[in-house]
């Protein structure tokens, strides 16, 4: 009994021995850094005063930035959609999602989309140029190839096509007449709708935006103490926080990825624009 005590003492020791004072949170390069941080701020003020935590902000500019920063140890927790999400796991086995935003119709599921402006009309018969986000993107590549093909059985890579970085670079450079069709999130591209942009195709629902864990970094206390901590906030508090995080969340369920087929190596990684 006495052997079983000390051991059980040694493994709490060593638990609270790893745990790390400050956590590294990398936000969605979605917006401009400013922004990110800007949503994120009430979610994670609540975290530090219930959990006596330090959360440290780490921007990266690309997923892929996100993804060498899991392997590297300097990123423990970050904000990722699907696709995103699915190639870390791909490359780093120790991510795990724990909490799922919802979204503004309060489902945590979202959807991409196809839009133009309104005037512009889709001539098969010339080359299109395309505008999209990043390369891992959901809403990117991935997404847009699909809807392009099944919905108006256009092929991506016969066409022009550039990453713009942005939901919304790819949506104003679209309006500005840069490119005829632009890729982006559902609810980003209907900001621009007042604008002249128009919505003309829409993908299946999809797994929503997720808090996605370093199981590596962080102890299995912390991880479930973040969980159990954002799970149970009263909705009083969070409807007040504004942007990402003022709808509540769910807690993550690997079975949403399933569906979700994708062979990364057909995914350019660069643009072929001329």
């Amino acid at each position: 009994m006495k052997r079983i005590y000390l051991l059980l003492l040694l493994i709490s020791t060593i638990q609270l021995l790893s745990a790390k004072d400050i956590i590294n949170f990398a936000p969605l390069p979605l917006e401009k850094s400013i922004k990110n941080i800007e949503e994120f701020l009430p979610m994670n003020t609540f975290l530090k005063e219930k959990l006596q935590i330090d959360i440290k902000y780490i921007y990266k500019k690309d997923y892929a930035d996100i993804i060498k920063g899991f392997a590297d140890g300097s990123i423990d927790i970050a904000y990722l959609g699907p696709l995103p999400y699915l190639y870390l796991k791909k490359h780093y086995k120790d991510a795990v999602p724990i909490v799922t935003f919802r979204q503004v119709n309060g489902e945590s599921n979202y959807r991409c989309v196809l839009a133009k402006f309104k005037d512009d009309i889709i001539d098969k018969s010339q080359t299109l140029k395309i505008a999209l986000t990043q390369p891992l993107s959901t809403c990117g590549y991935y997404i847009t190839s699909i809807l392009l093909s099944e919905k108006f059985d256009i092929n991506i890579s016969k066409q022009h096509y550039n990453y713009t970085m942005s939901h919304s670079n790819a949506l104003i450079q679209t309006l500005e007449g840069k490119f005829i069709l632009a890729g982006a999130k559902d609810t980003i591209a209907k900001q621009y709708e007042t604008l002249g942009m128009e919505i003309i195709a829409q993908s299946h629902p999809l797994p929503g935006f997720s808090l996605v864990v370093n199981t590596k970094t962080l102890t299995p206390k912390q991880i479930g103490d973040i969980q159990k901590t954002l799970l149970t906030i009263p909705e009083n508090i969070y409807k007040h926080w504004g942007g990402i995080t003022s709808r509540g969340m769910i807690q993550s369920s690997l079975k949403e990825y399933e569906r979700m087929k994708v062979d990364f190596d057909t995914i350019p990684l660069k643009g072929n624009m001329p």
